[in-house]
């Protein structure tokens, strides 16, 4: 005897096509990886998942064993499971898979005690979100208004040696990077300086951060979209300042959503 349960199977298995769509917009994936889940995997697995509900709808009716019905149904869904996190693209930095990435979301979870300010300043890579999403609730009622994200790297291998951010709070001006001297050359105008690996490394910003100096930055370039970056080079780095939209995290990426309401 059939139970009603067997109704749904096949919708279960269609439905396990669509997973991979869910997942990218619960995660975040690189540019390349972005159009290869677009163009490939979920076009070939929601296809997939349909043939394989129509399997198992037409060889469930000649089954009359629960036991042969129950096999065939967790095989073909762990087909499509095994497929779908197979396919995802992933990376070591900017687009982790989703277990690396809950793994690493419930290891800050468990030390949240011990996440301070200035892990609202880590380099922001998808390594770092769970971190970043966190200590943005933990201090979500005394958040900078700006936060400048600095890196210096190499000129010629493009390598990054140092990250640290410089952030705007209550009109005054704060640096993660201790080592960083900020001083007050007048009214409108900042320097920031600091001796790394034997170059000097001087550039300057506005009395509120940093905006459009021919004089000063080679490149600039402002998306409209609240990103923009500003380039200058010293004798042996590249100075890249990048100020990004700060809750971008939560808005673009499901999974970052709960966590952050769970936090």
């Amino acid at each position: 005897m059939k139970g009603n349960s067997e109704k749904y199977k096949p919708w279960i298995i269609l439905g396990s096509g669509f997973l991979t769509l869910i997942l990218m917009y619960s995660f975040p994936v690189d540019g390349g990886g972005m159009s290869l889940v677009f163009v490939l995997t979920i076009p070939g697995l929601i296809i997939l998942s349909l043939i394989l509900s129509l399997i198992y709808k037409w060889f469930a009716k000649k089954l009359d064993s629960l036991f042969k019905r129950n096999l065939l149904f967790l095989f073909e869904l762990g087909l499509i499971l095994f497929l779908t996190s197979w396919l995802f693209p992933c990376s070591d930095d900017d687009s982790l898979c989703p277990c690396a990435t809950i793994y690493n979301s419930i290891i800050v979870a468990e030390n949240y005690n011990k996440i301070n300010y200035n892990d609202l300043f880590v380099e922001k890579i998808a390594t770092n979100y769970p971190l970043i999403v966190t200590a943005r609730k933990k201090f979500k009622n005394n958040l900078p208004n700006k936060i400048y994200y600095i890196s210096y790297a190499y000129k010629d291998f493009y390598r990054k040696e140092k990250t640290y951010a410089i952030y705007i709070k209550e009109d005054s001006i704060y640096s993660s990077n201790k080592k960083l001297l900020i001083t007050k050359l007048n009214d409108s105008l900042t320097q920031y300086s600091e001796i790394f690996k034997s170059d000097t490394i001087s550039f300057k910003g506005v009395k509120n951060g940093f905006k459009e100096m021919k004089d000063e930055y080679y490149s600039y370039n402002d998306n409209g979209y609240g990103y923009i970056t500003w380039i200058k080079q010293s004798n042996i780095f590249e100075i890249t300042i990048r100020k990004e939209v700060e809750n971008d995290i939560v808005e673009n990426y499901i999974f970052y959503k709960l966590l952050y309401w769970i936090m």
